[in-house]
């Protein structure tokens, strides 16, 4: 029985492009509530009989230890209607455990970084760190801000018949030509070892191991490229900086960090909801942070003081008369230039 209700869930999540699923129990039972493009919900309820141990169930069907609370998970369903990808969180909730299903689609296309919002000056810059083919890029954002979607553009770019390029990670980017391997210590060990000139990897909140085998491999005069999460680039920088790594080796390697999030695009109307679906509906603000002589002389010059709060005030300033833009630059712009 819930063997056929996911299927159908599932298939109903295919047909019509749902971005995410989302599963609740209430006093009147279990809820589903379906995300569609455009801002479109879908809401109905799950059969009575299947409220019972539901997430437990849903974990025995994808092999998920039982009690096990998956936070962004990467799962796969296959049966004879559907083969899909997406990333399950089972989290507790008031009267359970809420189930998320984030659904990867995989006919998306590739956006180009200009598409996702680039501006020309910061295109220029990462381009220039690219062609050098070494060196510590992040691409930072808070969650569900399209870090992966900005990782994925770069590695197209980047993706050229003489470059071995290799993804660490749990989830596959379909990229032709970039290599999968999980993000373990042998994978690691692996591509090290052998002829890899560029190394990306979505790094999971506190994963300090994965940052500093990111920041040890750019050392080695490869390009890695690794995203995180944080509110904006100079709390990237934090995170970097308290890797446990010494000073020299962070800031010897690390040439970029990008900080974005995603805001409303300005659009017409659509009364036909088909219409509305295939608009894009949201751009990228971005901004971007250079380690420059002054910003690194001031780190070194202040490192003990990075936690305090007059660090950061002092060096905001100095970063700003040298080049760094905060998101709000960007916003601006794209109001100014009608995008937004």
């Amino acid at each position: 029985m819930i063997n056929k209700t996911f299927s159908g869930l599932f298939n109903f999540a295919k047909q019509e492009k749902a971005e995410r699923i989302v599963i609740s129990r209430s006093e009147k039972g279990h809820s589903c509530h379906c995300h569609l493009p455009g801002g479109e919900e879908a809401i109905f309820n799950l059969p009575k009989k299947l409220e019972n141990d539901l997430a437990e169930n849903l974990r025995a069907l994808l092999k998920i230890a039982p009690g096990e609370l998956a936070t962004e998970k990467y799962c796969q369903w296959r049966d004879k209607n559907n083969d899909l990808n997406f990333r399950l969180s089972i989290v507790p909730d008031k009267l359970g455990e809420k189930i998320i299903i984030s659904i990867i689609q995989e006919d998306k296309k590739f956006l180009s970084l200009n598409q996702l919002g680039w501006q020309k000056n910061d295109l220029e810059l990462l381009n220039n760190i690219n062609l050098s083919g070494s060196g510590l890029i992040i691409i930072s954002s808070p969650e569900r801000q399209g870090r992966s979607t900005t990782l994925q553009a770069i590695l197209n770019d980047l993706n050229q018949e003489n470059k071995n390029i290799y993804f660490l990670g749990a989830e596959e980017f379909n990229i032709q030509g970039v290599n999968f391997l999980k993000n373990t210590p042998e994978n690691w060990s692996r591509i090290l070892n052998h002829d890899s000139d560029i190394i990306a990897l979505e790094i999971e909140e506190n994963d300090q191991e994965s940052l500093k085998r990111a920041i040890m491999a750019a050392h080695t005069g490869r390009l890695v490229l690794v995203t995180i999460k944080s509110i904006n680039s100079l709390q990237a920088l934090y995170q970097i900086l308290r890797s446990g790594l010494s000073l020299k080796l962070i800031l010897d390697n690390l040439k970029m960090i990008s900080g974005q999030e995603l805001i409303p695009l300005k659009r017409m109307a659509f009364k036909d909801k088909k219409k509305r679906s295939r608009q894009r509906q949201q751009i990228g603000v971005f901004e971007t942070f250079i380690p420059r002589p002054e910003t690194i002389g001031f780190i070194k010059e202040n490192y003990k003081h990075l936690t305090t709060a007059k660090f950061w005030e002092d060096f905001f300033r100095l970063a700003h008369k040298n080049g760094y833009r905060p998101l709000i630059v960007d916003k601006n712009q794209k109001k100014k230039d009608g995008l937004v």
